[in-house]
């Protein structure tokens, strides 16, 4: 069984608040889930925040999507996705970020298709980076991520849910999938970080058309 859980949270230094805020017309996490849900069931669809009092919003946002809502610690992402996967087994998990609104449903599509758990640990398009950021995708073997020791991890493993993987690809099944059309160094980022990517993204999605950008 495949799932999804969607990494958020309210408090962003840069732009506090940005998983709810409006894009075209409706809050972030609402375009990410709708993407997301061409490719899995809503019923395995988690967002993943914290129990912080500043994610309350966003928890009861995300239950009126027809989602799951997992809570845990703020700042180890990494245990909060150990408990999210204890609450909600499966046998494979895609890793989607809350602030990539444009994130490509044919992305998480392809990802499945070498989910191959004899020949894949994490299957990415990240390590090393074929698409730009904000179209990134993973699909996790759920078995090979809970039997990381948690205790061994660094700061930043902790707070990048995969970057262990990638920090020791000698140890893990790492397979990329590759972009037919060669991206730049730099290449242009579909993520929001600040007010000013709202605009930015709005401004594309218009020029482009929502087909182009789906």
């Amino acid at each position: 069984m495949f799932r999804a859980f969607v990494q958020a949270r309210m408090s962003s230094s840069r732009f506090p608040g940005k998983v709810l805020a409006p894009f075209r017309g409706f809050p972030l996490l609402h375009h990410v889930i709708e993407r997301v849900a061409r490719v899995i069931p809503r019923s395995r669809i988690t967002v993943a925040t914290s129990t912080e009092f500043t994610d309350d919003p966003l928890a009861g946002y995300a239950a009126t999507l027809g989602v799951r809502v997992h809570r845990g610690p703020l700042d180890n992402v990494f245990e909060r996705f150990r408990g999210c996967l204890a609450e909600y087994p499966c046998d494979w998990f895609y890793r989607v970020c809350a602030d990539s609104p444009l994130i490509r449903p044919d992305l998480l599509g392809s990802l499945a298709h070498h989910a191959d758990p004899a020949q894949a640990d994490i299957v990415t398009n990240v390590f090393p980076r074929t698409f730009p950021r904000g179209l990134s995708a993973e699909l996790v073997r759920s078995a090979a991520f809970m039997a990381v020791d948690g205790r061994v991890l660094t700061p930043a493993e902790r707070e990048h849910v995969t970057l262990h993987f990638y920090n020791h690809p000698d140890h893990y099944r790492i397979v990329n999938v590759p972009n037919p059309e060669r991206i730049p160094d730099g290449g242009d980022s579909y993520t929001v970080d600040t007010l000013a990517d709202i605009h930015r993204l709005e401004d594309a999605v218009a020029a482009a058309g929502e087909n182009r950008c789906g």
